[in-house]
């Protein structure tokens, strides 16, 4: 790309940016900027992590983490009484897949609605879409947003109910009846899942237009409210044109299922993670002061791609 297009990509960037700011002010959220680095991180099995240290005379060396979300820092900044906040910063992920979609450094928007549910923050997302689709790429304005449960989408993509299938051995056998082929190198209903879910539901359901997935099965694991009703967690993630763009829960407020679900990632992290980080055990106690919640996570590149009609992140990146 030559010089004068990459400034022109730029400043597109830059009203997008501001655009999205001012959605967010003028829903009252706050606008915070937490720290890029930690001591401890939010046990993620499937997330690699940038490692560093702190020297100084004064003390010994401190190890620290490059955070993949702002999620640490904000939740506390939530159970201190902030109310709806909102972030955009930088995020770092390790060992990530290359492709033209993916970048180890990039910016992500956060944002966190106080006494609110996902289905709340899935309405406020297409707001704030809709209102960028007008200004920046007119033509996206009207398109309608699918919005299907996982298990509908994996039936309707695989054939296969995932309610009749809530262990392993029923999901492989399930999977292998369907004509899938799952070797013995898979060991749980989750790998299963994922391999017909990223080669066959998100390819058919996600390629054009907007779609959104709702409903997430509680056998994979995250820190989402399970519904009441079913075991599904209270969870949505949204695709445009195939690009994965926004995840959403209704946060777990409950101290001991967070405290649950940090030993069992703290642990499955020990065993894969190539990156090995302190967990803070005591980090799930700021749920005890912790309101109502919906947290979303949306990658601003991604989102500047799509409203650029870019096909690479790289041409919406100043390096």
């Amino acid at each position: 790309m030559d010089v004068k297009k990459k400034f022109e990509f730029l400043k597109k960037r830059s009203d997008i940016t501001e655009a999205v700011r001012k959605f967010f002010l003028d829903k009252d959220f706050l606008q915070v900027e937490t720290p890029v680095m930690a001591s401890h991180v939010i046990p993620e099995a499937h997330i690699e992590i940038f490692k560093t240290e702190q020297i100084s005379i004064y003390r010994k060396p401190q190890s620290l983490y490059l955070l993949p979300s702002p999620e640490l820092w904000m939740k506390k900044l939530i159970s201190q009484g902030s109310g709806s906040i909102f972030q955009i910063c930088k995020s770092f992920r390790n060992n990530e897949q290359e492709g033209h979609q993916h970048s180890n450094e990039f910016t992500m928007l956060e944002y966190y609605a106080c006494d609110c549910d996902c289905r709340y923050s899935l309405e406020l997302t297409k707001e704030l879409l809709m209102g960028l689709f007008k200004k920046f790429r007119p033509e996206y304005a009207n398109l309608p947003v699918n919005v299907y449960t996982i298990r509908d989408a994996f039936f309707k993509t695989t054939g296969i109910d995932i309610e009749k299938c809530p262990d392993f051995q029923s999901m492989k056998e399930a999977a292998i009846k369907a004509g899938f082929d799952i070797t013995d190198s898979y060991s749980t209903w989750e790998e299963v899942f994922n391999l017909l879910f990223i080669n066959n539901t998100e390819p058919e359901l996600c390629g054009r237009g907007i779609t959104v997935h709702t409903d997430y099965p509680a056998q994979i694991p995250c820190m989402a409210k399970l519904r009441d009703d079913a075991p599904y967690y209270e969870r949505w993630e949204m695709y445009i044109d195939g690009i994965e763009i926004a995840n959403c829960y209704t946060e777990e407020t409950c101290v001991e299922k967070v405290h649950l679900y940090y030993d069992s990632e703290s642990r499955a992290k020990e065993q894969i993670a190539q990156v090995q980080v302190a967990v803070d055990p005591n980090y799930p106690e700021i749920f005890r002061t912790f309101p109502p919640c919906s947290g979303t996570a949306m990658g601003m590149d991604r989102l500047v791609m799509i409203l650029t009609a870019s096909k690479d992140i790289k041409d919406i990146l100043a390096f």
